[in-house]
């Protein structure tokens, strides 16, 4: 139960940094081992059709977030759908494996992880634009765009490296937090 709990939390990232990167690569981990998944709901994910078009809305969102402005108001539109997508690809993901009041709270474990990686993406995106004037967020696009690939994969395969990186990102937050207060106190 916790490999799909970490899982859950490990999709929800990848869907948060990118929706569409994550509902990719399960849709197609799921067409190709259809034994991992046995839900309705993967099987949809896993369907020619949705593979097209997340396939098709990955590579809008692969160009748009290139963009400076147009890659902010991307992730504005995309405040609500990151988090719902989080919570459906995890529901998709581990509603076979659990007794179903932990599918309740695994899916709103991946909502929140969307939410919090979405809300994290955004503000670094931001503070890239004033840093840069938006010159640094192609580059910032393309290794978040590893990163979604990446994470919703490990999610998948290897669910236990996912404390890693929660850990690695928490300590990561938890000095950056440390220095910000030091500076300001300066």
């Amino acid at each position: 139960m916790i490999s799909s709990l970490l899982t859950s939390a490990g999709l929800g990232i990848g869907a948060g940094i990118n929706a569409y990167a994550t509902l990719l690569v399960f849709g197609l981990v799921a067409r190709w081992q259809p034994a991992l998944f046995h839900d309705e709901l993967a099987r949809f994910f896993a369907s020619t059709p949705v593979l097209i078009v997340v396939g098709v809305l990955y590579l809008i969102e692969f160009v748009a977030d290139k963009i400076p402005t147009i890659d902010h108001l991307w992730d504005v539109l995309h405040t609500v759908i990151r988090p719902v997508a989080g919570a459906f690809v995890a529901y998709a993901a581990v509603s076979n494996q659990i007794p179903h009041g932990a599918v309740i709270v695994a899916t709103i474990l991946a909502g929140s992880a969307a939410l919090g990686a979405h809300a994290t993406k955004a503000t670094i995106r931001g503070a890239s634009t004033l840093a840069t004037g938006g010159l640094g967020n192609p580059i910032l696009s393309l290794i978040e765009d590893v990163l979604a690939f990446a994470s919703a994969l490990v999610a998948i395969l290897l669910p236990w490296l996912v404390l890693v990186v929660i850990a690695v990102v928490v300590i990561f937050f938890v000095r950056l937090s440390r220095r910000a207060d030091n500076f300001s106190k300066s």
